[in-house]
């Protein structure tokens, strides 16, 4: 979707507002608990005390004032340099005072806010260094939380031009007190945007920003569960949390009263103090620097539960989106490395592995839809096969737990958000929304489909995919409904090529009659189905993933088979292709836009496939196996042209309601099909119409071989 229009949606329907959040990162060690809570009280009674908002300061806490003149010069009572705290408090003074607007540069106000943060942690280093209460063990797991060095900057792994104004970073709670170099994707913990104002559109502004660098932290973190961030719009300060199906906001925390910088204080002392997977870490993978490669533990759901141990050192797959699944694929090896990876060297791997927030049941004994169980199912029927049908092949798997504490935590949404009040659990984990940290390693290696270099070699990889679908749901009883470009795998060997489906987290057993699947939503958005985007009470069947098949041909013949930088360049320029409207904008006017588009033969062939790229080789080829896919999906000589393409759909009380922002009408008891509306009346012909889109791909892979490799002529 056009980013501003998938930025007003998160604010206005994916953002909650709750100031139970904060309890998510309230420490969960008691001990360590009981010492944030001191530490906030002494730094917001000191801090009080030097902007004259009280008449005396914190003696109890061995605070001194700065009146009373320490022993040694500059040195506090309690060891902290008295001079830097006044430094912090004369940058931050003007801030703390904000209202409507900050009156100063932005610069000045990146300098504020950093000052704020020091002044905290200055008393998270004293008093974890001089705690007696504390174990070694637990100080260890702590953190001081810093800013960057650098302010309106570009971090390190950046996939665009946007640079974020203050970015956080956790050093060891020995560190220097001082904002710090290297602040990338990588290493950020969390990122703050600020404005000078704080008008509506200053909080709409900010909002929309800190969203698009938190997705670049999913991307490029191997290991966030969750993430956290700020907006701080002129002296008004949100904490916000972005989890998978949600964003929560804090209650704004007002810098210019007493009680809005206490919060902040607390915030920050229980971010320094809290166990790393309360911050977003996820305990059960660590980069082993000495090797200079990451360990990642997979689960076993088999009998003997035993947890196995991997060595991975780059990705295949990122999470790249801000909510969903943040799917993760790792290529892996079991043999953990005798010596340090050299710079650039890859391990050899022999499984991948898929790390993902699928959604789920609570109790994993009656998930029905737990992909660990479907993939087994499909070994089982495939293992041995003489067929040649590519099949994932899972090694194990199973939901990630670790340990927190002497404490053991199935990785759920529920865990997830433990601390907030049960109002908030409902509208973040409850019912559909609960979901599940599922990890499965994969005996089958392979590369994004980005990778094929060719049409032919495209062609083969989607015919081998759509063979193994077919062969799935014919004897498995599985539909896999989410076809995308992220989901089919290159597996090369020599020089043979072939495909790989994978990623079955969406799918469902067809032989059990699920009326709740009619208007569930699944999927890649550029690829959905014209029933699945439009939530229509068509009964989802294998062609829907056949629709999502000719979607992705379409879109890989449109940017090209050419190098990066050549898929690139077409990617910019398919901005101004009738295509884009599949991929930009809101659900509606993308499902609006390929009902149009697949109305007609005649409309499909002008719109999308006279606009597919002329200068690849097989390019003429390809344009006609698009062309005979739509035939045997949408124009089908078997059936009569009252089978044919989208019109009449728009009759069809759901979709009608979809279209034209109502309400969708109340469910009946019994399901009475809408004659008039052709996806109602081919899904009654699933079988057959299916059969003959892979027949069609089938015949256009064995062609192959009198293709001329050259591109066609542009007419």
């Amino acid at each position: 979707m056009e980013r501003n229009a998938e930025m007003a949606a998160l604010y206005n329907e994916d953002r909650i507002v709750n100031n139970s959040i904060h309890g998510i990162i309230r420490p969960a060690d008691a001990e360590l608990g009981c010492l944030a809570r001191v530490i906030a009280d002494r730094a917001a009674r000191d801090m009080e005390y030097r902007l004259g908002k009280a008449k005396s300061c914190d003696k109890e806490n061995d605070t001194v004032s700065p009146k009373s003149g320490p022993k040694t010069r500059g040195q506090r009572a309690d060891g902290i340099d008295d001079s830097q705290l006044k430094t912090l408090i004369d940058k931050m003074r003007k801030w703390t005072e904000s209202k409507e607007k900050y009156d100063g540069s932005e610069k000045k106000m990146y300098g504020a806010i950093k000052s704020f943060i020091l002044y905290v942690s200055h008393f998270v280093k004293q008093s974890l260094s001089a705690s007696d209460d504390i174990s070694a063990e637990a100080k260890r797991g702590c953190r001081l939380i810093l800013p960057s060095l650098a302010e309106d900057f570009k971090p390190s792994g950046a996939d665009d031009r946007t640079r974020i104004d203050i970015g956080l970073i956790d050093q060891k709670p020995t560190a220097s007190i001082e904002p710090h170099v290297g602040a990338g994707y990588k290493r950020l913990r969390a990122v703050i945007e600020a404005k000078l104002a704080k008008t509506p559109k200053d909080l709409r502004e900010a909002f929309a920003q800190l969203c698009k660098y938190t997705r670049q932290m999913f991307a490029e973190q191997y290991g966030l569960r969750f993430a956290f961030g700020f907006t701080i719009c002129a002296g008004e300060v949100c904490l916000y949390h972005f989890g998978n199906s949600k964003i929560v906001a804090s209650a704004p925390m007002d810098i210019a009263t007493r009680e809005g910088r206490c919060s902040f204080i607390e915030l920050i002392a229980n971010m320094s103090l809290c166990d790393i997977s309360q911050l977003g870490r996820d305990p059960t993978m660590r980069f082993l620097s000495k090797l200079s490669c990451w360990q990642i533990d997979c689960p076993d759901d088999g009998e003997d539960g035993a947890t196995k141990q991997y060595y991975f050192s780059n990705i295949i797959c990122s999470a790249d989106r801000l909510l969903g699944r943040h799917t993760r694929c790792f290529p892996a090896t079991d043999m953990r490395p005798a010596k340090k990876r050299e710079k650039g060297e890859s391990l050899k791997a022999t499984v991948v592995i898929k790390d993902a927030f699928a959604f789920a049941k609570p109790d994993a004994s009656e998930d029905d839809r737990d992909e660990v169980k479907t993939l087994k199912r499909i070994r089982s029927e495939f293992e041995g096969d003489k067929s040649g049908i590519m099949y994932p092949k899972i090694v194990v798997g199973g939901r990630v737990q670790f340990k927190r504490g002497d404490k053991t935590i199935e990785d759920t949404t529920s865990t997830m958000y433990e601390g907030v009040d049960d109002e908030l659990l409902e509208k973040v984990s409850g019912g559909t929304l609960f979901r599940a940290h599922r990890r499965i390693v994969l005996a089958s290696i392979g590369e994004p489909l980005r990778t094929v270099g060719s049409v032919k070699e495209f062609v083969t990889v989607i015919c081998d995919a759509m063979e193994s679908h077919h062969a799935i749901v014919e004897r498995c009883q599985i539909l896999h409904r989410d076809i995308s470009d992220n989901n089919i795998l290159v597996v090369r060997s020599g020089d043979t090529v072939r495909g790989l489906l994978i990623d079955f987290d969406c799918a469902i057993d067809t032989s059990k009659d699920r009326g709740d699947v009619r208007h569930e939503m699944t999927g890649t958005l550029p690829y959905m189905s014209f029933n699945n985007i439009s939530s229509s009470n068509v009964k989802r069947t294998s062609l829907d993933d056949c629709e999502s098949m000719l979607y992705l041909l379409c879109w890989y013949a449109t940017i090209g088979f050419g190098s990066k930088d050549e898929r690139d360049e077409a990617k910019a320029a398919f901005r101004k292709k009738a295509i884009a409207r599949w991929r930009d904008g809101d659900m509606d006017s993308i499902a609006k836009a390929k009902l149009s588009h697949l109305r007609y033969f005649g409309s499909f062939d002008e719109d999308i496939v006279g606009e597919f790229d002329r200068a690849a080789k097989n390019s003429k080829q390809l344009a006609q196996l698009a062309l005979d896919l739509y035939k045997a999906l949408f124009k089908n000589d078997k059936f009569g042209v009252e089978y044919h393409g989208t019109r009449g759909a728009k009759d069809d009380p759901y979709v009608s309601a979809f279209l034209n922002g109502q309400p969708r009408p109340a469910a009946t008891s019994g399901y009475s099909p809408n004659a008039g509306n052709p996806f109602e009346m081919r899904s009654q012909e699933w079988e057959v119409i299916s059969r003959d889109f892979l027949d069609v791909l089938a015949r256009a892979k064995e062609d192959m071989v009198n293709w001329v490799d050259a591109p066609q002529q542009p007419q």
